[in-house]
C-alpha cells in the first residue's frame, strides 16, 4: 500500500468516527465540507477547475451543491473507493494525492482537542521529504526571502532559492510531514524558524 493509499484509508475511517459537522483547520469547513470537495476533486474534474478558473466557478457552485445533498457516508465511501478508472488521477495516486491526503488527515486531526503529532514509518517520512523538497518553490514562489528547509533528524537540508536582492535567509526545521503542513500554511505545524518569517508567502491551494 502506497502512503496516499494508507492516508486515503486512515482519513476515511477518521471522517467516518467524527461524522459531519467536526471542525477541520480549513478556515470555515467541516468534515461534510471537507469530503464533498475530495469527492468532487476526483470525480468531477470539469467542475474542480472552477477552485482556480473563474469561467468554472458559477459550475463549481453548482456541482458543489449537488454533493452538499448527499448523505455524509456516500461520499466518504466514495472517496475511500478512490478517483473513478477513467480519471488519470487514479493511475497517479501517489503523485497526485499524498500530499492531499495526508495534509487533510492532519486537517481533522488537528482540529480535535488533546491531538498529537504521529509517528510515520521511515518510508512516509521519505515520502513527505521528497513532497516537501519538490513543491517548495512553488509553494513559496512569491516570497522574498531565502527558505532553507531542514529535517530535524539532520539527516538533508534542501534551499528554496526565492530571494531578492539584500533579502534575509529563514530556515525552518522539522519533520517531514511538520514542514509539508508548514508549506501549506498550516499554523499548527511543529516547525522552528529561525530567522525573519515576514518574507515568506505561503501559494493558497
Amino acid at each position: 500500500m502506497t502512503f496516499a493509499q494508507e492516508e486515503r484509508r486512515q482519513l476515511a475511517e477518521l471522517l467516518r468516527e467524527t461524522g459531519p459537522d467536526a471542525p477541520t483547520l480549513c478556515e470555515g469547513w467541516t468534515t461534510k465540507d471537507l469530503v464533498v470537495h475530495l469527492v468532487l476533486r476526483e470525480n468531477r474534474p470539469d467542475a474542480a477547475g472552477g477552485m482556480f478558473v473563474p469561467a468554472l466557478r458559477e459550475r463549481l457552485e453548482k456541482v458543489t451543491a449537488d454533493y452538499e445533498a448527499k448523505p455524509f457516508e456516500e461520499l466518504v465511501d466514495t472517496w475511500a473507493d478512490g478517483a473513478p478508472v477513467w480519471n488519470p488521477m487514479r493511475w497517479a495516486d501517489q503523485l497526485v494525492n499524498a500530499a492531499e491526503n495526508f495534509v487533510h488527515h492532519e486537517d481533522v486531526r488537528r482540529a480535535r482537542e488533546g491531538w498529537v503529532p504521529r509517528e510515520l514509518s521511515p518510508s512516509g517520512r521519505r515520502d513527505l521529504w521528497r513532497i516537501a523538497t519538490t513543491m517548495s518553490r512553488r509553494m513559496l514562489r512569491d516570497s522574498t526571502s531565502t527558505v532553507v528547509l531542514v529535517r530535524d533528524d539532520g539527516a538533508a537540508t534542501t534551499p528554496v532559492d526565492r530571494a531578492a536582492s539584500g533579502a534575509g535567509t529563514v530556515t525552518v526545521t522539522g519533520d517531514p510531514g511538520e514542514l509539508v503542513l508548514w508549506l501549506f500554511g498550516r499554523e499548527q505545524a511543529n516547525v522552528e524558524i529561525d530567522g525573519d518569517p515576514s518574507g515568506v508567502v505561503h501559494l493558497t491551494i
